[in-house]
């Protein structure tokens, strides 16, 4: 398996690179410190085509490839943490609705995305029910045409920013086992008896996480995702592909932190030299260099998978659980490397290690990684399997 790049990807590479250092870069502190989430850097990035990447073409993207995905995510999010996920999120709803809506859904809720006219959202996770995605209390029980949902969500992305959420809820509350009992609905964000509240969070300060309530929330039957009480099956499936988007940012966090401490040991000096002499540091960038290509690595293994026509159950569990901790690790060592500026506001690498904590957590969390990897090397599960066509 080849994991060098092409020139088309390079060139890819090289234009998301040149607009993040110009437009995403000096801006980080910025919207770090407003919270606010960054209208105006989105629609450039859409203008130019870097959002929503992978939405087919007829549907308003640029249909491009798991691999140029992974590459796009990586350079935003290398210039800011906080800026290039907030970017990247914006299309988070969207992959369910791809992969099992209806034609009449995709036409109506995925051309405003990579344009930049609109945000997704997902709301998943509850108080009570966090990596156990089967125990979620939210229902949503049907009325005549429509569905009513009640419910709460916590750390829903994008819940009180966007025009429109993927919502997750119980159809069937008496099945046994639980997960066969769900349920996927679009839900506008305008829709009586939908409120969301933002929580503050110790990094990834302008991306919008919030609480969300929903309260006797009227939806269409027609927004149904999918097939009714297989919307865990649809958002395993989902999360199989994503994983790998959500590494490919964790990289290009742990490639951000890994440029400002290379930049840093070239002009800083103490006893005399330059540090990036002394061999303690040079031992510390290898080892943080080593990491990231190690990371990488496995983001492209699992790509390339999808590219083939495949969902890589194994590497991209791999590419998120190794990518989400290298992030934290490189960003602490580049913190150590700055010594008491590392830990100082004005230096990037404080903000890069705050976004990069909760990187072991979303989507999976680290031991949920490995109960996967282990039920693949058991035989429990496919190491990949053929998408759907």
């Amino acid at each position: 398996m080849d994991f060098e790049l092409i020139d088309e990807e390079n060139d890819i590479k090289s234009a998301v690179k040149e607009f993040a250092e110009k437009e995403i870069k000096p801006k980080g502190r910025e919207f770090d410190k407003s919270g606010e989430f960054p209208r105006e850097i989105l629609k450039k990035a859409a203008k130019l085509g870097y959002i929503g990447v992978w939405i087919p073409e007829e549907h308003g993207g640029l249909g491009l490839s798991a691999i140029e995905n992974v590459i796009i995510a990586e350079e935003l999010c290398r210039a800011d943490s906080g800026i290039g996920y907030c970017l990247q999120l914006t299309a988070i709803g969207c992959p369910m609705v791809v992969n099992d809506g209806t034609e009449e859904q995709k036409e109506k809720y995925l051309p405003g995305i990579p344009k930049g006219e609109t945000i997704s959202s997902l709301a998943v996770t509850e108080p009570d029910a966090g990596s156990d995605v089967a125990a979620i209390k939210t229902t949503a029980v049907r009325n005549g045409d429509s569905y009513v949902l009640n419910g709460s969500k916590m750390y829903a992305t994008n819940s009180s920013i966007a025009d429109w959420t993927l919502v997750l809820a119980k159809t069937n509350p008496e099945t046994v086992p639980p997960y066969r009992g769900i349920s996927a609905f679009i839900v506008e964000t305008d829709a009586q008896g939908y409120e969301a509240t933002p929580i503050e969070k110790m990094g990834r300060h302008c991306q919008d996480s919030s609480d969300l309530s929903l309260s006797d929330v009227k939806v269409p039957k027609e927004n149904l995702v999918g097939e009714l009480n297989r919307g865990f099956y649809q958002l395993m499936g989902t999360f199989t592909e994503t994983r790998t988007n959500t590494a490919a940012v964790h990289v290009g966090i742990a490639q951000g932190a890994f440029d400002r401490a290379l930049e840093y040991v070239r002009e800083r000096e103490a006893f005399g030299q330059k540090i990036c002499q002394f061999q303690a540091i040079q031992h510390r960038l290898v080892n943080m260099g080593i990491k990231i290509e190690t990371a990488r690595y496995f983001v492209y293994r699992a790509a390339r998978q999808i590219d083939e026509g495949l969902s890589p159950t194994k590497y991209s569990s791999i590419a998120k659980l190794v990518a989400a901790e290298t992030a934290v690790q490189v960003c602490l060592e580049a913190m150590q490397i700055f010594g008491g500026h590392g830990y100082a506001k004005e230096y990037d690498v404080e903000r890069f290690f705050r976004d990069a904590c909760a990187g072991p957590m979303v989507e999976g969390t680290t031991e949920i990684q490995k109960n996967i990897i282990a039920r693949v090397l058991l035989g429990e599960l496919p190491e990949y399997r053929k998408k759907k066509v």
